[in-house]
């Protein structure tokens, strides 16, 4: 291992022993993890909050089965300055100002002042991004971006509606889908979130609490639903022939309309978007970052010994774009809250 000083041999964190509320997590000490062969460790600055966080905590992930054993960190997104590097490191140094999202299989660790991920999974932060704007990317935005290209093919020129265009994945959805050439991007949301919506490059917002969006829409090439809110069945009438729907919520009936889908790959399709971590990929979202047309709406900043309102926050399901936990070492060698004074609330 290569780092430039010494690493604590403890950090704080927020863990779980047990999943429940929000009142289970605890903001505590913890080992510092060490970093593999082909591993970075991120001094992590911020750490975002997504959905799947709360219903992992509760005991109500669809993957529960996967889960670490307890107790286990909470967190897959991050971002921070790399504080060590495995032997086998090729692309990263320490100093390096980095963003990364750490994979399931790996057991989570984002919510932590450090946090070790393998090097395919990190990518260089954006200069003039803020940590807290590019800690929200990772998950949230690698799901609008696997989805619209990967999994609904979109083209350029295509026409797309994002469902939920106001939340954490969605309000990435709107903007990627116009930076991946998108003809027309329709944005569903409150009425409250309009004008954010068409801020972020919608051409057209839809208040769901007043109108049905397949009554404004016809011919869309893909249906990003997400937040899970409208079936295949629903979205189906308002696809073009080979129109895709894509959903971030494999209930029973995405997933039977998924399979049917690949068994029968004619006509309207079905698809549900499974996130993967990939270092390239967040390249490709720094370069929109840098460029200006990907951008990070921050609803909640908290620090991290606070992670229980974030939760809660974020459980309400009125977030507007990301929350995000703030993380701050006063030199590098000592645990501190991020207010700077020592805690042992979460």
């Amino acid at each position: 291992m290569t780092s430039a000083a010494p690493i604590p041999e403890t950090m704080k964190a927020v863990a779980i022993d047990r999943f429940g509320p929000s009142d289970v997590l605890e903001y505590r000490d913890w080992p510092t993890p060490s970093p593999g062969p082909r591993q970075v460790l991120i001094a992590v600055r911020a750490a975002s909050v997504n959905p799947r966080d709360w219903m992992i905590r509760g005991g109500k992930y669809v993957f529960k089965a996967m889960l670490p054993k307890l107790p286990f960190v909470l967190g897959s997104d991050v971002a921070g300055v790399v504080a060590a590097v495995g032997p086998r490191v090729r692309d990263f140094e320490v100093g390096d100002e980095v963003f990364a999202m750490q994979p399931s299989s790996r057991g989570f660790g984002g919510y932590a002042e450090f946090i070790a991920i393998d090097e395919r999974s990190v990518a260089p932060k954006p200069q003039g991004v803020p940590f807290p704007e590019a800690a929200a990317v990772p998950l949230a935005a690698l799901t609008a971006l696997q989805a619209l290209r990967n999994d609904a093919g979109l083209r350029p020129g295509g026409r797309v509606v994002v469902i939920g265009a106001s939340g954490g994945v969605g309000h990435y959805g709107v903007q990627i889908a116009r930076a991946l050439g998108a003809g027309t991007v329709v944005g569903v949301a409150s009425g409250a979130n309009g004008e954010l919506v068409k801020d972020l490059g919608a051409d057209i917002a839809v208040d769901y609490r007043s109108q049905r969006f397949q009554d404004v829409v016809d011919g869309a090439d893909v249906v990003f639903d997400a937040v899970g809110r409208s079936s295949f069945a629903e979205c189906r009438g308002v696809l073009t022939r080979r129109g895709t729907h894509v959903t971030t919520v494999p209930s029973p009936g995405a997933v039977a309309h998924a399979v049917r889908s690949r068994l029968w790959p004619f006509g309207k399709r079905c698809r549900i978007v499974l996130v993967r971590a990939a270092g390239e990929d967040l390249r490709l979202l720094g370069g929109f970052m840098a460029e200006g047309r990907l951008r990070s709406i921050l609803d909640l900043e908290v620090p991290l010994e606070r992670a229980r309102e974030a939760h809660d926050h974020s459980r309400s399901l009125r977030t507007r774009g990301k929350n995000v936990l703030l993380v701050h070492r006063d030199d590098g060698s000592g645990g501190r809250s991020p207010t700077g004074r020592p805690s042992t609330n979460c």
